[in-house]
């Protein structure tokens, strides 16, 4: 392998836990509800509630069959956050530190039954709220790094205004979540597309950081010595 076919195989692999995590973020609040109603799972108040959401098939291998695919997908964009190298030493921390928490979710699930688990559900609620906030501190604090390459003024700031949009709202949407789900049953009842809107918005974010930074080639720039990123 020569140094033009590592520069590529890193720049894939880079490539490749930002679709990761476009993907899964995008389809999450979808896949969960499709594979509990192929399940017999009726519709649930909030997206964590499927990880105990039992079936109405009592033959099936597990009573919830929905924990297996969140906390998969919750590992595995634990897994990408982590992995992935930020631009700078907070953007890498903020990242670390989200990645642990979303595998802190699966570990710490929602419990219908209050107390079954002693603070488990405050853990999950900690570390989704944690996972969010840092993904969002991200997108408003540290995109200042990579868009100060971007040429166009009037990309930069649609990217920055972007950017900004979308860390507000995984910053505000999992807070609103939780007031919600303290509320009246007809409340609670949307938490679930609070959620979806946060999780969604996290895909947002990697689909802009992905497509700016692929205007602008700053990953084989820095790769090749040809732009100098000093650490934050």
């Amino acid at each position: 392998m020569n140094n033009k076919e590592l520069q590529e195989h890193i720049l894939s692999t880079y490539n490749s836990l930002r679709l990761g995590m476009i993907i899964l973020g995008a389809l999450t609040p979808v896949v969960v509800v499709l594979w509990g109603w192929e399940w017999g799972i009726e519709w649930m108040p909030s997206i964590s509630a499927y990880y105990f959401a039992p079936s109405d098939n009592q033959i099936i291998y597990s009573v919830y069959p929905v924990r297996v695919l969140f906390g998969g997908i919750l590992f595995a964009v634990g897994s990408f956050l982590y992995l992935y190298k930020g631009f700078t030493k907070w953007e890498n921390r903020l990242l670390n530190v989200a990645g642990l928490a979303a595998i802190g979710v699966a570990m710490c699930p929602m419990y219908a039954q209050a107390g079954y688990i002693p603070y488990s559900n405050r853990l999950h609620v900690g570390c989704a709220v944690t996972l969010f906030a840092c993904i969002g501190l991200t997108a408003i604090f540290c995109h200042s790094a990579t868009l100060q390459w971007v040429t166009d003024v009037k990309k930069r700031a649609m990217y920055k205004t972007i950017y900004c949009i979308t860390g507000l709202m995984m910053i505000a949407f999992p807070l609103v979540g939780i007031l919600m789900a303290y509320g009246t049953d007809a409340i609670a009842n949307r938490v679930y597309w609070i959620e979806a809107a946060g999780i969604w918005a996290f895909s947002a974010y990697w689909i802009t950081k992905s497509i700016e930074l692929k205007q602008t080639e700053l990953e084989l720039y820095a790769m090749q010595g040809r732009v100098d990123l000093k650490a934050a």
